[in-house]
């Protein structure tokens, strides 16, 4: 890039160089922020160590942008001279650019010493060619990148592996790698101005203590009623921002064209716009996965109702997986993927799940696998929490398969003694706990309806609790 096409990008993505004290008022984001009915403000970098090299990753329209305008603000409200901060989305441009961009703002524009100055490189995954090396580059190369502290962001997993290994002994600090969500749980809740008790948070290795258990079902068991009934309105609203404002505003919506449209641009415009599929061979793969929600996923399937060979349709499957709009829960063998065998499928919001019946191919998924798959998502955001990475790796959410076909939803060598089995039934859990303890674990948790019972072999609990308990 030439520099003064450097100048004019970063000028005006830099408001606050010119105009510190009255930026905020004409961001996009922030007021939009502002005007919203929503209340909702994630923060998943506020606890920065200066010099770390972090990446933030996750789904598109999640609220990503929004908190890292609300990070600047915040550091610029503390005293942050505004010259120390630079924010640039570099979404299109090559690895070559992204290298043009930071020499030139080095030298140029960010002032202050080394260390003290914050870099937001957003949408660094839209980035054409290899930009885990030449950020590596730069921060083995540039004495003042090296040591600031630089905030990665991408809404694709592609690559964001190979940057971790790349990047490795180059990010001075420990949790360096962020997942952001829709909005969880707690936070729909919470949004909804539902009341909730004071959260204990369990990490997931803890679902396998029955005195932890015991005493997280006495504190909580108050609003039990409460946690159910929002369980269900969970279900159906999902965790993107725009959809719980629109509960907020209207109350039992059922759908709304704006959000379904947003959501398809997401899914067709970005996640598949390299691919070459229609908007109906896209349906029909939304309606697969929907179909098959809680049971194994056939590709071989996929490309049928598709029409297209095997290859493409794993292919078009792994693009979801890599917005963050699907993932795979493999089958376990000694705690450890086998992802050579079939695979459970699950989107990563209800409203995904629904979002091709609202198209008008296929119908909305039951209820039952909907719970099945955010208590799917409870776990992996609780996981990737206590092991950053873990929502891309998938090696610690797993199911689990008897030689004689008997299944649990899910196992995972962070709580190896324990499982989890949704069913999502006020009684008639019994048969779990037989499968739980033919398994040779120790104690299980029953995801259920609304039941709360102590078993031998563990706790039938609903649903809701259990996702309220992980929540964080």
């Amino acid at each position: 890039m030439q520099s003064d096409e450097i100048d004019r990008e970063l000028t005006a993505a830099n408001p606050w160089w010119r105009d510190p004290d009255n930026w905020q008022a004409s961001d996009v984001q922030l007021r939009g922020a502002r005007e919203s009915a929503l209340d909702y403000d994630p923060r998943p970098l506020d606890d920065l160590t200066a010099g770390g090299l972090y990446i933030l990753r996750g789904p598109r329209r999640v609220g990503k942008s929004t908190a890292l305008k609300k990070l600047i603000a915040r550091r610029l409200d503390v005293g942050t001279p505004p010259r120390a901060i630079l924010h640039v989305s570099v979404e299109g441009r090559t690895a070559q650019d992204v290298v043009d961009i930071v020499r030139r703002g080095a030298t140029t524009w960010l002032q202050g010493e080394p260390g003290q100055r914050l870099w937001v490189i957003d949408e660094v995954t839209g980035v054409d060619g290899p930009w885990p090396e030449s950020i590596k580059r730069l921060r083995d190369s540039d004495p003042y990148f090296s040591a600031d502290t630089v905030i990665l962001t991408g809404s694709s997993a592609a690559n964001f592996e190979a940057a971790r290994k790349q990047l490795a002994g180059r990010r001075h600090t420990e949790r360096s790698d962020r997942t952001l969500f829709q909005m969880g749980f707690r936070d729909v809740c919470r949004a909804l101005g539902i009341e909730l008790p004071a959260p204990p948070c369990l990490a997931p290795a803890s679902l396998g203590d029955t005195e932890v258990i015991r005493a997280a079902v006495a504190d909580v068991r108050p609003w039990l009623t409460e946690l159910i009934e929002a369980w269900d309105r969970y279900l159906l609203i999902g965790g993107y921002p725009q959809a719980v404002e629109l509960e907020l505003s209207a109350p039992g919506t059922a759908g709304n064209v704006a959000l379904r449209d947003a959501l398809w641009d997401v899914i067709q415009g970005d996640a598949l716009a390299d691919s070459d599929l229609t908007p109906t061979r896209t349906q029909k793969m939304l309606r697969s996965i929907t179909a098959s929600l809680g049971s194994l996923y056939s590709v071989q399937g996929l490309a049928a109702a598709m029409n297209v060979g095997h290859a493409t349709a794993g292919a078009r499957l792994d693009a979801l997986r890599r917005a963050f709009l699907a993932f795979p829960v493999y089958r376990e063998q000694g705690l450890a993927p086998r992802p050579q065998s079939q695979a459970k499928w699950y989107f990563t919001d209800p409203r995904l799940a629904r979002l091709a019946a609202e198209f008008g191919a296929g119908s909305p998924p039951d209820l039952t696998a909907v719970s099945e798959q955010q208590i799917a998502l409870a776990l992996l955001r609780a996981l990737e929490e206590d092991a950053p990475g873990a929502a891309i790796r998938h090696d610690s959410l797993l199911y689990y398969r008897s030689r004689t076909r008997a299944e649990i939803d899910f196992v995972s060598p962070a709580f190896s003694q324990t499982c989890v089995e949704s069913k999502f039934v006020d009684r008639a859990w019994g048969r779990a706990f037989q499968t739980i303890e033919a398994s040779g674990r120790r104690t299980g948790i029953v995801a259920t309806r609304a039941g709360t019972q102590e078993h031998e072999g563990g706790w039938a609990l609903p649903a809701a609790l259990v996702a309220f308990l992980l929540g964080r």
